[in-house]
């Protein structure tokens, strides 16, 4: 009995300790916002977090989840903006301070991003900074090969 005892104590410990640690790092890391899939009605769906910018992947931390690791990543070369829409009042009500609903979708999914203007933009901007996922990368090698090729052949 004694040892069942002590390995729930290590479990909530070491969920405590999860959740602090999520809380401590993603918070204070990332843009507070809200996110939803599409189809959704009314004020269903929304999910308070934070969204950190990582190079190419926005991840997605639920404020409500121990995992730690990120709720959601998507790939911004995957993603394209579908447009913006103000915030309706009740959802204005029960969500302070977001003013734009950035409407997005990837290559398989619709989603609504609810944040403040400045969020918004920021989110819109490195969405369209993105190259363009066709875009043929550059062989650095045979370009260096190239360049001192023809500089050698002239000694």
């Amino acid at each position: 009995m004694k040892l069942l005892g002590f390995l729930f104590g290590a479990v909530v410990v070491v969920l405590l300790a999860g959740a602090l640690w999520r809380f401590l790092t993603v918070r204070n890391n990332g843009t507070p916002a809200l996110l939803r899939k599409l189809p959704a009605t009314g004020t269903h769906g929304w999910r308070h977090g934070i969204a950190v910018y990582t190079g190419e992947t926005m991840r997605f931390f639920k404020l409500r989840s121990l995992s730690f690791s990120a709720d959601m990543e998507l790939n911004r070369s995957m993603l394209s903006i579908d447009g913006n829409r103000q915030a309706t009042e009740t959802e204005r009500h029960f969500m302070p301070g977001v003013e734009v609903v950035v409407l997005f979708s990837s290559a398989s999914e619709k989603f609504e991003f609810a944040t403040d203007r400045h969020a918004g933009m920021a989110l819109v901007s490195w969405v369209e900074s993105a190259p363009d996922r066709r875009q043929v990368r550059t062989d650095m090698n045979r370009l260096h090969n190239r360049a001192f090729r023809s500089s050698l052949g002239n000694l």
